[in-house]
């Protein structure tokens, strides 16, 4: 049996002090118990045993869709860095799995708060650890602050075979009117 990766690797440049604050701020675990959330650190002693209304990273606490039963880790590795190509920069990446809709979403919401005008985009790779037919692939993000666009390697084929499939039955049916 083979094992299925799905890699990227991606940075945010040139964050300034308060982005980057935000952005750490986004990607803490938090936990919400009675409408009030806390970081997972702080939750007080009397509600530790408590379950939570929600838990997971602060970014996706608006994400649609989210299901903290998938786990409530950020979903792909990150780090924060300064070096003299991307100055402070916030590096996203994976090396095995990674969800590409919560980077997207984190990227969004720091498009809307901080740099409205700019768009950013990442690609990922769908790789398998033994040669499998129909295991490879990949795609594309591209994050503005108003929307997120995808390009999935699967739905490219699956629409230029559905379209070469039309153009040959058209083909056969002005051949069969032909005759």
């Amino acid at each position: 049996m083979a094992d299925n990766y799905l890699d990227f690797s991606e940075v945010i440049p040139a964050l300034t002090v308060e982005e980057e604050a935000w952005l750490k701020s986004q990607l803490e675990q938090v936990r919400v118990i009675d409408g009030v959330e806390y970081a997972v650190d702080d939750v007080p002693e009397a509600l530790q045993d408590k379950d939570p209304d929600w838990l997971g990273c602060r970014a996706y606490r608006d994400l649609e869709g989210y299901d903290a039963d998938f786990g409530e880790e950020v979903g792909f590795e990150y780090s924060f860095s300064k070096d003299e190509d991307w100055g402070r920069h916030l590096w996203l990446y994976t090396e095995q799995w990674g969800y590409v809709e919560r980077v997207a979403h984190l990227v969004q919401k720091f498009f809307k708060e901080f740099r409205p005008d700019q768009c950013w985009s990442l690609t990922w790779a769908t790789t398998c650890s033994k040669l499998s037919v129909g295991q490879f692939g990949g795609g594309a993000v591209f994050v503005t602050a108003s929307e997120i666009k995808w390009q999935i390697t699967d739905d490219f084929v699956e629409e230029q075979t559905k379209a070469f499939r039309e153009s040959r039955k058209e083909e056969s049916d002005e051949n069969a009117s032909d005759s």
